[in-house]
């Protein structure tokens, strides 16, 4: 009797992933239809490649086989069942909706795929390079293993976003030490995340690269052991490999937190002369690639960065020049609003402005709850993986307010902590049980 009660459940969902392939494969073979496929070639005229039919019947091919891969995962029956269902809409946007985008827009996807097809292209090299680089490293991989296809290439990194996507859910779960798949959905089809995450750029590798580093801050706070710094390292790692500014952003909330939680004066000051060393060198990198050596030399450089980040469709004029320190530390509220909060809807008109306004929007009510509610659970602030989601948001927000001025591009990098920000509102705005 105990053996069919366990063995009823796990039938029920080997149905589910059956069912769901099962979809993928239909979806497949309705893309492949030759009317489509025409439809396909005509959006895909920005393409470099020459035959973009066949390019495109193997990202599919390939989605399914990587579809089909996520059933030997070693998670949980029910998160199969969820990366699943998941992962076909990720195919589905990749492969279809993401194609009349593409269409309209002259993307560095196209020359990530491109150039890492030339017979010229040298992957060898120093392992810390320019972030468009590293990804061309990648295409290049891809190129080495599988045929040719930008649609395919487009199918792995829309892959390595789910991967990032359900990292942040298994954190969450550290976190609030019970499963809510809820929060995995509200985190996998947020539009910017579902969009962003499924494209070839910089943003997917990124965001697994702070999820990584998420998931071993939560495993640290919860369990102090070895495995977890490893873990951190890793993320911090992989996203120095690809903005090496951002891996500076991860590390002052991480000093905190492991401050408040490490014991031991030697161990606390071994890890604060080893935080700021990375530090230093982070910044010795900045000034090499940025060129400041003075404070001088720094208001040129954001007044420079401010007036390009201000020039294109979706951009705004920069807010006068930086004369001082103190136009700049009173910029700061001012940019960081912006690059959490902005566009709202009416500043960018076209449909994924638009998108990215409605969905801002939902920030700021979950913004306003979460205000309302911590009133009467203000001690909740003081947890130390709170202080860290707070500390990170902050120290991103105030960086990056200062080449906000692209509302277009402030969606995209602002994917790089939505996850975090996302997670930290639901967790505030929650309703409590008494």
């Amino acid at each position: 009797m105990k053996n069919s009660m366990i063995n009823k459940p796990s039938l029920a969902y080997n149905k589910l992933w059956i069912s769901t392939l099962l979809v993928v494969v239909v979806v497949a073979v309705a893309f492949a239809v030759p009317n489509f496929l025409n439809l396909v070639e005509d959006l895909g005229h920005r393409i470099p490649q020459e035959d973009v039919q066949t390019d495109y019947v193997i990202g599919i091919i390939w989605a399914m086989i990587l579809g089909v891969s996520i059933l030997a995962w070693p998670v949980s029956s029910r998160d199969k069942h969820c990366l699943l269902l998941v992962w076909l809409v990720k195919v589905l946007i990749s492969l279809s909706i993401m194609l009349f985008f593409e269409s309209q827009q002259p993307l560095d996807s196209y020359g990530y795929f491109d150039v890492s097809r030339q017979d010229n292209f040298v992957c060898a090299g120093r392992l810390y390079w320019y972030g468009s680089y590293n990804i061309t490293r990648l295409a290049w991989l891809q190129h080495q293993l599988l045929p040719d296809s930008f649609h395919a290439l487009k199918i792995s990194f829309a892959m390595v976003g789910l991967i990032a996507i359900y990292l942040f859910y298994r954190a969450a779960v550290l976190f609030l030490e019970y499963e809510d798949r809820r929060v995995f959905y509200a985190l996998s089809l947020f539009p910017s995340l579902l969009f962003l995450s499924s494209t070839i750029s910089k943003e997917p590798v990124i965001l697994l690269g702070v999820a990584i580093y998420a998931y071993g801050v939560v495993g640290w706070h919860r369990a102090q052991r070895l495995r977890y710094l490893i873990i951190i390292a890793l993320g911090i790692t992989l996203v120095f490999w690809l903005r090496f500014w951002v891996a500076a952003v991860m590390i002052v909330p991480l000093v905190f937190l492991l401050v408040l939680t490490m014991r031991g004066f030697v161990v606390k000051t071994i890890l604060i002369i080893s935080m700021l060393v990375t530090c230093l060198i982070v910044i010795h990198r900045m000034q090499d690639n940025f060129d400041f050596k003075t404070k001088q030399d720094l208001i040129a450089n954001l007044n420079v960065y401010s007036r390009n980040f201000s020039i294109g469709g979706s951009a705004r004029e920069a807010s006068g020049e930086f004369t001082g320190i103190g136009s700049i530390i009173a910029y700061v509220p001012k940019g960081s609003f912006t690059a959490l909060f902005r566009p709202l809807p009416g500043e960018v008109l076209n449909p994924f402005g638009q998108l990215a306004g409605i969905e801002n929007m939902i920030l700021l009510i979950l913004l306003l709850l979460s205000l309302i509610r911590i009133c009467h659970h203000w001690r909740e602030l003081q947890h130390p993986l709170v202080i860290w989601a707070i500390l990170l948001l902050l120290t991103w927000s105030t960086l990056y307010g200062f080449v906000s001025y692209n509302l277009g591009t402030v969606v995209r990098y602002k994917v790089q902590v939505l996850p975090v920000l996302l997670g930290l509102l639901l967790y505030l705005a929650r309703t409590r049980r008494t």
